[in-house]
């Protein structure tokens, strides 16, 4: 009976030194927000290099974008399908654009890419 406690209570030891250090592992880690909810959170992302080049995920589906620092302002829906962002824009008619895309939350950088090429947008 003594084996049987003492086996007990070295499990019950080594569950909660399992369950502190999971604890501590996510505290640590801190948060990671779903990556629709940061895109909208973040405000407007500004393409690298062209200022002038602006998509604000103003909500989750929706949103606008400006090739020209919104002299012209264009609206569109979007949705994320895995790593996968889709994007139809209503422009002199509608464009419907497929991206594969790369969220760095912490860097606060966004990658898009289709074929060979990829574009990178920053939030301001």
């Amino acid at each position: 009976m003594k084996k049987f406690s003492l086996i007990i209570f070295i499990i019950g030891i080594l569950a909660l030194l399992g369950g502190g250090g999971f604890l501590a592992y996510k505290l640590i880690g801190g948060t990671n927000t779903a990556d629709a909810d940061f895109l909208v959170s973040a405000g407007a992302w500004t393409k690298d290099g062209e200022e002038g080049v602006i998509w604000q995920f103003t909500e989750i589906g929706k949103g606008t974008l400006t090739t020209n620092n919104h002299t012209n302002d264009y609206d569109f829906i979007w949705a994320l399908d895995g790593n996968k962002l889709k994007i139809e824009t209503s422009w002199l008619y509608n464009l419907e654009n497929e991206y594969t895309y790369s969220l760095d939350q912490g860097g606060k950088t966004l990658s898009l890419t289709a074929g060979d090429q990829t574009i990178t947008f920053v939030a301001e």
